[in-house]
């Protein structure tokens, strides 16, 4: 075999069968500051906040930490962000977001906000010195890659360029304990990041043992669970998505694996050996969708995958998520048209009549001496797609979609903001954090409206009429519960739904 016809053979192996039917390459999106001809060298990572901005790491002294809109625009530099943050995720406490970060060459950890201020400071003065490698002048030596945090505010940063030991710390920075390292059971060589796999019950630890080309499972307090993938090209970062794990390998590939540990898909695939695992693949040898040298990887809400190369120059990947029938689950039928069977059904609705099934229709009717109520699957639901048409009939429509517990889509006007806020969500607390767009002009009134809504952990994602207008990462979410329709009470008000249908994801 030639080697033309040896490259295209590796690489539809590589990206095993219809890749394309669901991530698909969308090149040039990103928009450099102006003035600026190229983003610059580049070792390490990526992240998106929960409004769809993206956080990328640049070796630059004066731009380390660079912010886009999802829409590829610079938005800003984060103040006082290090120009060495190898390995680094955002994550949600409370109501705030927290960037938390391994520095490679200052070897410190950094819990950081969006707004560049430092909140807690991690040194390597704090690792016993048993669990440093000696460098070459014979003093301990930590190079620190990657870094993650549980629930609990536990954080995890893995000593990869040294010792390859995951070191743990309190919230407050205090040092907990060690474990991992080059030796039997773990026998690491170059565990270059790690996220904690919430897909599990409990947590463990997914890392990225780089040059035994495996991916490894452990336990938070350290124990080794066992090897979920093996035969990778160089595992270098990785994003967990749903049920997947987004894996970016530096040999030129990435890799999507399931919960089991299977590929699910492989894209980006990159054949030529002279352009992968190293950071000097000149701009003219780029080629749109192949990569080079993944090293760092994340999604946003919708699962579109964000890769950052290991580059001089400086370049971020995008594949756009392109929803195939392979990637759900058979949609069920939530309302039968006939009757609420399927529903807990509100004590009062016999004489109130707040929910009624109308050939076809499930009618929503309030009035001015009439209660709010919510009427609830008898199911609970974890991720999930829920989508439905609606119509307004009469009066000041105030009703929504309840999404496991009382985060919920705003439909019609506001109680509170006096406006419409349809597609929206409306979080206890917060009231509305962010506002769907375009949606006075896609909303037809008096007439049906299609919306659709995927709830896949804490992400929320609305679309009206097939185009999407919101997503938003809730820090109220729960992993289960009923999907609900809200009907508020005192006020005249007719709303109808009808074609409601699940997809369980």
């Amino acid at each position: 075999m030639n080697k033309a016809l040896l490259s295209l053979a590796l690489l539809l192996n590589a990206f095993n069968g219809s890749a394309e039917d669901t991530w698909k390459s969308n090149p040039n999106w990103l928009v450099l500051p102006s003035g600026k001809e190229k983003l610059g060298k580049m070792h390490g990572d990526v992240a998106t906040s929960s409004n769809g901005d993206l956080y990328l790491s640049v070796g630059d002294a004066n731009a380390g930490l660079q912010v886009y809109g999802d829409d590829g625009t610079w938005k800003r530099n984060l103040p006082n962000a290090p120009s060495d943050l190898h390995g680094f995720v955002i994550r949600t406490e409370g109501e705030e977001e927290f960037i938390y970060g391994a520095r490679l060459n200052a070897g410190e950890v950094l819990k950081m906000t969006l707004e560049g201020k430092t909140v807690l400071k991690i040194t390597a003065s704090s690792i016993p010195d048993e669990f440093k490698r000696k460098g070459k002048n014979g003093k301990p030596l930590v190079r620190l890659t990657g870094a993650d945090v549980a629930q609990n505010g536990d954080v995890f940063v893995t000593d990869g360029y040294s010792s390859d030991h995951i070191h743990r710390f309190d919230k407050n920075g205090k040092y907990l304990n060690s474990f991992g390292g080059k030796d039997a059971p773990y026998g690491f060589s170059t565990l270059h990041k790690l996220v904690l796999d919430h897909r599990f019950e409990p947590a463990r630890i997914l890392g990225m043992d780089r040059v035994n080309n495996r991916v490894v499972h452990m336990s938070l307090s350290g124990d080794f669970i066992g090897v979920v993938r093996e035969g990778l090209l160089l595992p270098a970062c990785v994003h967990i998505h749903e049920n997947w794990a987004v894996i970016g390998e530096l040999r030129g590939r990435v890799t999507i694996l399931d919960k089991k540990g299977e590929v699910f898909r492989q894209i980006g695939a990159n054949a030529q050996k002279d352009e992968i695992g190293t950071n000097r693949t000149p701009p003219s040898k780029w080629r749109n969708g192949i990569v080079t040298a993944p090293h760092g990887i994340t999604c946003n809400a919708k699962g579109d995958i964000f890769v950052a190369e290991w580059s001089t120059t400086g370049r971020v990947h995008r594949f756009d998520r392109i929803l195939s029938p392979d990637v759900n689950t058979e949609r069920k039928e939530l309302f039968n048209g006939k009757n609420l069977d399927g529903w807990k059904i509100p004590s009062g609705n016999d004489q109130v009549g707040w929910y009624k099934a109308e050939r076809g229709t499930l009618a929503l009717r309030s009035g001015p001496k009439k209660k709010g109520s919510v009427l609830w699957t008898q199911r609970d639901y974890a991720d999930f797609e829920v989508d439905f048409e609606f119509r307004f009939v009469d009066g000041v429509i105030d009703s929504g979609i309840h999404l496991r517990n009382s985060d919920q889509i705003q439909i019609g006007i506001s109680g509170s903001l006096k406006r419409d806020m349809t597609c929206s969500p409306y979080i206890p607390g917060k009231g509305y954090p962010v506002e769907a767009k375009n949606v006075s002009q896609l909303l037809k009134e008096k007439d049906w409206n299609q919306m659709k809504i995927r709830a896949v952990g804490p992400n929320y994602t609305t679309w009206l009429q097939g185009q999407e207008v919101m997503n938003y990462k809730s820090g109220s979410a729960k992993k289960k519960g009923p999907i609900g329709i809200q009907l508020h009470g005192n006020r005249n008000m007719k709303i109808d739904f009808r074609k409601i249908t699940v997809t369980e994801l």
